[in-house]
C-alpha cells in the first residue's frame, strides 16, 4: 500500500512539472512627484528648472566659461551644463563640437535623433540629441542666440545603466530640458 502511494506520488510529480521558463528581468517603476519650477539666474542667463533637482556651480577651467550641474540625487543623474560666451569663440566650432560629442556614442547607440528648437521671440535656437541604447549620455543639447551666447548640456548617470532601466527617468529629465530651453533668457545680447 505504501509503495503504491509512493509510486502514485512520483508519477503525479512528473506529470505536474512543466518546463521552467525564466521571467524577464523587471525594473522598479520610477514615480516622480509633481514638480514646481524655480528660477536659476546668473549674470549670463536665466531659466526655470525643477525643484527636485539642485544647481551645483562648478569652477570653470576656462576663464570666460561658466560650468554648472543640475543634479538629480533621487535618480543618480546629473545634467552637466557649460555656458560659453561667443565673444572669443567660433560658433561653427561649438556647433561642430556639440555634434561630435553627441555622435561619439554612435558605436554603442541604437539610434540618434535630433529635435530642432527655435524661439524667435527669445532669440534662442538649438538641437536636442536623443541617443537611444545603453550609452553614457542618453540626452544632449545645445541652445544659442547665434551671436553672443551658447549653452550646452549632457545628461549622465552616476552608474552603468541599461536603457530599459532608466527610460522613465530619461523621459522626466528630457521634459525638464525642454522646459529649460523654453524658459531660457539671455542676459547679454
Amino acid at each position: 500500500m505504501k509503495a503504491g502511494i509512493l509510486c502514485l506520488f512520483i508519477i503525479l510529480s512528473f506529470l505536474s512539472c512543466d518546463e521552467y521558463t525564466p521571467k524577464p528581468k523587471g525594473y522598479q517603476r520610477a514615480v516622480r512627484q509633481p514638480v514646481e519650477y524655480i528660477e536659476f539666474s546668473n549674470k549670463e542667463l536665466s531659466f526655470l528648472y525643477p525643484n527636485d533637482a539642485r544647481i551645483e556651480p562648478l569652477i570653470s577651467g576656462a576663464k570666460s566659461e561658466t560650468w554648472f550641474n543640475l543634479h538629480y540625487s533621487q535618480y543618480n543623474a546629473t545634467l552637466h551644463c557649460t555656458y560659453i560666451p561667443l565673444l572669443n569663440q567660433n560658433l561653427n566650432k561649438l556647433l561642430d563640437d556639440s555634434y561630435q560629442l553627441a555622435y561619439s556614442h554612435v558605436s554603442m547607440a541604437q539610434g540618434i535623433s535630433q529635435t530642432q528648437f527655435s524661439d524667435s521671440l527669445r532669440r534662442t535656437f538649438g538641437i536636442i540629441y536623443d541617443i537611444r541604447g545603453s550609452v553614457a549620455s542618453p540626452v544632449q543639447f545645445y541652445i544659442t542666440d547665434n551671436t553672443s551666447n551658447f549653452l550646452r548640456g549632457s545628461l549622465y548617470f552616476d552608474q552603468t545603466i541599461k536603457a530599459d532601466s532608466v527610460a522613465q527617468i530619461i523621459s522626466f529629465i528630457r521634459k525638464d530640458i525642454d522646459h529649460i530651453m523654453e524658459s531660457l533668457e539671455w542676459k547679454k545680447r
